[in-house]
């Protein structure tokens, strides 16, 4: 019960700040290409709670929900007619459906995985096609899930050679033309950048009231205190997941910054990828705390991600 409290919740919450084209004047057509994204972005509360009760528990889910809910960021994907909400939305059921193939070994969830990693796959989107490799490998470090992995697996490549074969798949190294005032790459904007952007997707949309990331480095240090925590909590494996997922997209977006010689693919909004490994951490650890620590950490997460979100759909 407690779970599906938080998914509806959740739900209800994400969707009322989602729908398109309310109080914006859009026109049907604009509205239309937004839809997919705020009912993505909407749903992707309600799947987020489902992969922490299945991880952390029923407290850990409604935080996770409500995590999701609350990203601005997240929130103003989900606002627009671009990629970003849908495949986070794909990225939490391929991370539900991998916990599920962890606990029963189900080919039929095993299949739909692979169906899952297959679609980030082919998104074009650097960050989600390393974090979808990611997946079944990580099933395949337990011995007793490698046939389900290997199936899996497979899938993913089948689904990835048919849309290459009907001209559906991109590849996640076209970045196309690439503005020419974007950042050269060098070892301090790598730095710079990297940063920057793992500030706004922990929920501190910074620069809607400051302009360097700098200035908000003690709420980070919290949500990175909190997220350490809250691996600490969790066993080995679920923990490498997690951790591993959380990191893997900077990790690629720098290295795809050094090759392109531009900073483009540490913008942001281009590693959301790492959104749902940072609510999950994040949720295991509030779920943990007690009494008054419970309270004062709960209060300024939550207090936090509603004011920066305030001012971005304000702006």
């Amino acid at each position: 019960m407690p779970v599906a409290v938080a998914c509806v919740f959740g739900v209800l919450l994400a969707a009322s700040m989602r729908l398109p084209g309310l109080g914006a004047g859009e026109g049907p057509s604009e509205a239309a290409l937004r839809l997919p994204s705020a009912i993505a972005g909407a749903l992707g509360t309600g799947l987020a709670a489902l992969v922490a009760a299945e991880l952390a528990g029923p407290v850990a889910a409604f935080w996770a929900g409500g995590l999701i809910a609350l990203s601005p960021i997240y929130t103003l994907a989900s606002r627009e007619a671009t990629p970003e909400a849908p495949l986070v939305l794909i990225l939490l059921l391929a991370l539900w459906l991998v916990v599920r193939v962890e606990a029963s070994g189900r080919n039929v969830d095993a299949t739909a995985l692979g169906l899952a990693v297959g679609g980030l796959a082919v998104s074009g989107v650097a960050a989600f096609a390393a974090v979808a490799i990611l997946l079944p490998a990580w099933a395949a470090l337990s011995r007793e899930r490698r046939g389900v992995a290997l199936l899996a697996a497979l899938v993913a490549l089948a689904m990835t050679a048919a849309a290459g074969v009907f001209g559906l798949a991109r590849s996640p190294f076209d970045y196309g033309d690439i503005p020419p005032w974007m950042p050269a790459t060098t070892l301090a904007g790598v730095v710079r950048c990297t940063g920057a952007s793992f500030t706004r997707v922990v929920g501190l949309e910074y620069h809607l009231a400051v302009s360097q990331a700098r200035y908000v480095l003690p709420l980070l240090a919290l949500f990175v205190v909190l997220m350490l925590r809250g691996a600490a909590r969790l066993p080995a494996r679920t923990r490498g997941l997690l951790v591993a997922g959380t990191l893997l997209p900077f990790a690629f977006g720098a290295a795809m910054a050094l090759i392109t010689g531009r900073v483009t693919p540490l913008q942001a909004n281009r590693l959301l990828a790492a959104l749902p490994f940072v609510a999950v951490l994040m949720a295991t650890s509030l779920a943990s705390l007690r009494g008054t620590r419970a309270w004062a950490a709960g209060t300024t997460v939550a207090g936090t991600l509603v004011a920066f979100l305030a001012l971005a759909l304000a702006r």
